[in-house]
């Protein structure tokens, strides 16, 4: 039996979740709608330079005017373009540069739909702890007082958690031990050892900055490197 692609089976996962939440929902991106997320999907996967070349100059303006008839379409009509796939000129149609390159982006714009209102429930109950001793702390910040705290836990009413596929989890880990957890370190400027029980532990970062230690899932600690600190799932531990 062939193995199933990782990025396939997150893509109709994203698609799942969209369709859930419908077009006005809000996500973890910031100032996005469900619909505005869709538009960026759809239109990287059909032409990743319109997402990407905005803001050069000479081409930004033509790349924008593009972008934006993609935003005129329908939530419907986005869906399924995504759900579709890329083009059949696009690398992408290979397996295993579909898993390079959309793995991680799909993982994680699964997880803004779907984690929304953790950020809407740690506004209503600021730093609030559940039970288990787990604290909402405000993730990412040098002053925090607490020297061993959980970041990004969320409260009592964090929604339930889907059940990433293990082959999806174990990629997540290979493609982010390299390079997204060492781009995390550099932008926090900390020295971070990221651990993942039954995945492995890698450190990165300058040996002369502060240390911290980062534990959870890999999709966990992904999604605290992109900068949803809010709603990941990791512990969080200072030196």
């Amino acid at each position: 039996m062939p193995r199933t692609s990782t990025a396939a089976a997150e893509r109709q996962a994203l698609v799942r979740a969209l369709r859930e939440k419908g077009p006005a929902a809000d996500s973890v991106c910031e100032g996005w709608t469900t619909h505005d997320l869709a538009v960026h999907v759809a239109a990287r996967d059909a032409r990743p330079h319109l997402v990407f070349g905005q803001e050069l100059p000479v081409v930004g303006a033509k790349a924008l005017e593009q972008y934006r008839q993609f935003e005129q379409m329908s939530f419907e009509q986005l869906l399924d373009r995504i759900a579709a796939g890329v083009p059949s000129w696009h690398p992408a149609r290979t397996r295993a540069v579909d898993d390079a390159v959309n793995t991680v982006e799909f993982f994680v714009h699964t997880e803004d739909v779907l984690r929304a209102d953790v950020r809407v429930a740690s506004e209503i109950t600021p730093g609030e702890s559940e039970e288990s001793g787990t604290a909402d702390a405000e993730p990412g910040e040098d002053d925090s007082p607490d020297d061993n705290a959980s970041v990004g836990t969320g409260t009592a009413l964090q929604p339930r958690r889907r059940r990433v596929p293990e082959a999806v989890q174990r990629r997540l880990w290979r493609q982010a031990a390299r390079t997204l957890f060492l781009a995390a370190a550099r932008k926090h400027r900390r020295r971070i050892t990221f651990i993942s029980p039954g995945h492995g532990s890698v450190t990165h970062g300058s040996s002369k900055d502060p240390m911290i230690t980062l534990e959870g899932a890999p999709g966990e600690l992904i999604l605290w490197a992109f900068g949803r600190e809010d709603a990941a799932d990791v512990a969080l531990r200072r030196h």
